[in-house]
Parts: C-alpha cells; structure tokens; sequence
C-alpha cells in the first residue's frame, strides 16, 4: 500500500480527487446526481478528517495536508453557511417572538398526539405546510382557542399553507410564483410589526423548466428587499442551507441563519428558518417524536437593541409625533 502511494502519479490522482470532490459539493454542475450530492457535504468534510489520519499513519504527508486543507475549507464552507455566530446572542428586554413550522406530511392523519407535540414548542407563532382540506377540519378545532389569529390557504397539492398566532395579524397578502403562493404575514409583536414570510420550493421531483427553485427565490428576495421592517423566512425550501441557490439567496438578502449545525446520523433539513439583520436568533431546535423522527423546527427571536434598530426608532419616532 505504501509503494503504490509513493507513485508520484497515484499521488497526483489522490490529490485531484479529493479537490475536486470538494469542488463538486460546493459548486455542483446542473444536474440532479451532482446536485443531490452537496448534500453530503458534511460527511464528506467528516471523510477527508479520517483520510487525512490514514495518510499520517502512512506517512504521506503532501496528500495529508492537502486533505486536511479541503476539510478545513469545507468546514469554513458550511460555518459560513449556518448560523456565524460563536454565541447566542444576550437576552434583552425587547419584544420575542417564538416561531415553529411544520410540515404536516411529517404527522400521522388526525395523530393523537398532535395538539400535544404542536403545544409543547409555546410558539407565538406557527407556520403549517401541505396544507390540505383534512388537516383545515381538524386543526381548527384543536388550535382555534390558543391561536385566535390566522390565515389558511387550503389546498389539495402540496402547497397549502396556514399560520396560526397568538399576537395580532395586521395584514396577509399573497405574492405567486408561476401560481404557487407564497405568504407574507405582517405580525404586531406588541412593540413592531415583523414580516413573516412563508414559501414552499418546489421539489426537485416536481421541478422542471416551468418550475424553477432559483428564479422562486429570486422573486421572495425581491419582496424582502422591498421590506424594511425586521423579516423572517421559512419554509420547506426542499435544499440543504448550504446549496448554491440558497447562498445566493442568502447573499441577495443579507438574511442569517437559525440553525448552527446539524447532525449527520439523521436526514439533512430541508425546512428552514431565516430572519433580516434587525432581528438576533436566541434559540433554535429541531423538533422529533418519541421515535425521533422529525416533526418540525422552532426559533426565537428578540428585536436588536433600538438604539441600533430603525425599525424600532421609527415606531417610537411615531408614537412621540402622536404624543
């Protein structure tokens, strides 16, 4: 094993094929196999950590750096990709907001448990998708007493929605892509109005030339660009946070990213939760059923500071001209 890794050719190959396999994940060619791949992007940054130990024990110590390097770059890759931040953010005596989504295709029809698991996040806020004729029957009646405040777009595809609140619904209005809605719900937390914006991406099995995820997440970073209140997006966005088209959407919107990290022993997320430079995440999870299958993820959110908020000076600006 050591003669054949000797060879300067093998050497070269080795090295080639680790660059490009990082190469690959990080900027996947347009077809479905390369792209589905970049989802293995932390196993594989866990894959060349292992390698880069099997070339020390062999003593190759040009291939061991150059592995360790593409670990090293694809770890920066995925850091930069979720949440930054080292530490959640201090606690302030600003307004919260505790926001969960579903996906309702991740519950057994009319579950016993459901109103349990739905009530045990103490969510502000709750964003349902697929949300179809059977569930609009049966969820009213469980949560219509603790939410007071909602808005259903029922639907027989997979792309009905609804969101159920505990704070005042100020104003719903529905922007379309190629006839898919996406919701934007205006939510007065008691202190400012906060845009939450709930959008379904197609997914790849149903995409095609008619149906596209990038230009879907071109026409929501025109609306939240248009926004200058404090934002939060979510949805299934059916792509890893670190794909090309959600880095890109990321970039357009300068929006952050709840989730820290993940964990590799389960099924990537698809559902996501991301919210404008206005806001601090100071919590966020993944939610499982006793089986540990996931359910859903729930954040919350605090207002920043007012003295660095606009959002937060206007509305005092406006109370002081009412005054």
């Amino acid at each position: 094993m050591k003669n054949v890794l000797d060879h300067k050719l093998t050497q070269f190959i080795a090295a080639i094929f680790i660059l490009l396999s990082v190469y690959i994940i990080i900027y996947p060619p347009e077809i479905d196999f390369f792209r589905k791949s970049a989802e293995f992007a932390v196993h594989l940054m866990f894959g060349l950590l292992v390698l880069s130990l099997l070339l020390l024990v062999f003593n190759q110590k040009k291939l061991m750096f150059i592995s360790m390097l593409a670990c090293g770059f694809l770890a920066f890759y995925l850091k930069t990709a979720s949440n930054s931040n080292l530490i959640l953010p201090q606690i302030n005596n600003l307004p919260k907001l505790k926001v969960a989504h579903f996906n309702l295709s991740s519950f057994d029809a009319y579950d016993p448990n459901f109103k349990k698991q739905i009530l045990a996040t103490e969510s502000d806020v709750i964003s349902f998708q697929e949300y179809t004729p059977d569930w609009q029957s049966y969820i009213g009646t469980q949560l219509d007493e603790i939410y007071p405040y909602s808005y259903t777009m029922v639907r027989i595809d997979l792309f009905g929605m609804a969101i159920y609140s505990k704070k005042e619904i100020i104003d719903v209005q529905v922007f379309d892509y190629k006839k898919i809605p996406n919701l934007d719900v205006t939510i007065h937390t008691g202190y400012q109005d906060v845009h939450l914006i709930s959008s379904y991406i197609a997914p790849p099995s149903i995409n095609s030339k008619k149906l596209n995820a990038k230009e879907h997440l071109q026409l929501i970073a025109q609306r939240i660009n248009a926004i200058e209140s404090p934002t939060i997006t979510l949805g299934d966005f059916n792509q890893v946070y670190w794909s090309t088209d959600l880095n890109f959407f990321r970039d357009q919107t300068k929006l952050n990213n709840s989730r820290r990290n993940i964990n590799i022993t389960t099924k990537v997320p698809y559902d996501h939760i991301f919210y404008s430079q206005l806001l601090e995440c100071i919590g966020f999870s993944e939610l499982k059923n006793e089986e540990q299958n996931h359910l859903g993820i729930v954040g919350t959110f605090q207002a920043k500071s007012a003295i660095t908020n606009p959002a937060i000076l206007r509305t005092i600006g406006q109370v002081n001209e009412i005054n």
